[in-house]
């Protein structure tokens, strides 16, 4: 699973991102790092990374907890980590996270790799990696989807609405959302009132789980 998720890091510390960044890589993943709220954003919307790893405190600019608050609703598809020296989130002046925040405590750390473990924590988090009778999902497998299911999902993953992607495709706005439909079907999505299939179907997306035949 690892070497397919792509890892943003953010802390202003030089030292310690160096070392999060390393041990990140050597367990497989693919890491981008930076040092601000600011260049994070920059870096989500050129990278698109899977999961976001970031201090709470990042000195001048705008702070983790408030970068974790803008990713979680822009882009919901995002794996968020927190990484600090503060034993809870109200000790560093942040108020409540966003809800499936994995949050690691730097002094509790005892191996580097818990850092990565965190990070597929988060992914499974978003994946459901367990359906609603409990029973654990197989996320490892490729989906098969149709070049048009394909970029329908490129464009989902955007942000675009379906007007939108009827407005780029040429089409009418209910063959989009038949797609969609089709889409949903062949990534084994089915509709639920507690789960928000369009992130879903973004997330798989996102983890390079399907092939275009």
């Amino acid at each position: 699973m690892a070497s397919n998720l792509r890892v943003l890091v953010v802390e202003d510390e030089s030292f310690t991102r160096q070392l999060v960044t390393g041990a990140l890589t050597q367990q497989g993943f693919h890491v981008f790092d930076c040092g601000s709220a600011a260049d994070a954003m920059k870096l989500i919307k050129s990278s698109e990374p899977h999961v976001l790893v970031s201090d709470l405190d990042l000195g001048q600019g705008a702070s983790g907890h408030e970068l974790l608050k803008v990713v979680a609703r822009d882009f919901p598809w995002i794996g968020l980590v927190v990484l600090t020296a503060h034993s809870s989130p109200l000790l560093a002046g942040s108020g409540e996270l966003p809800v499936g925040v994995s949050y690691l405590v730097k002094s509790s750390i005892e191996n580097l790799q818990d850092i990565g473990r965190a990070v597929n924590q988060s992914i499974s988090h978003l994946s459901n990696d367990e359906d609603e009778n409990g029973i654990e999902r197989d996320n490892s497998a490729e989906l098969v989807i149709s070049q048009a299911q394909a970029e329908t999902l490129r464009l989902l993953s955007q942000g675009l609405t379906n007007q939108a992607i009827a407005d780029i495709r040429g089409t009418s706005l209910r063959a989009v959302e038949n797609m969609i439909k089709r889409t949903y079907i062949a990534l084994g999505l089915e509709h639920s009132e507690t789960r928000n299939l369009r992130v879903e179907a973004v997330s798989i997306w996102r983890q390079g789980r399907v092939q275009v035949r």
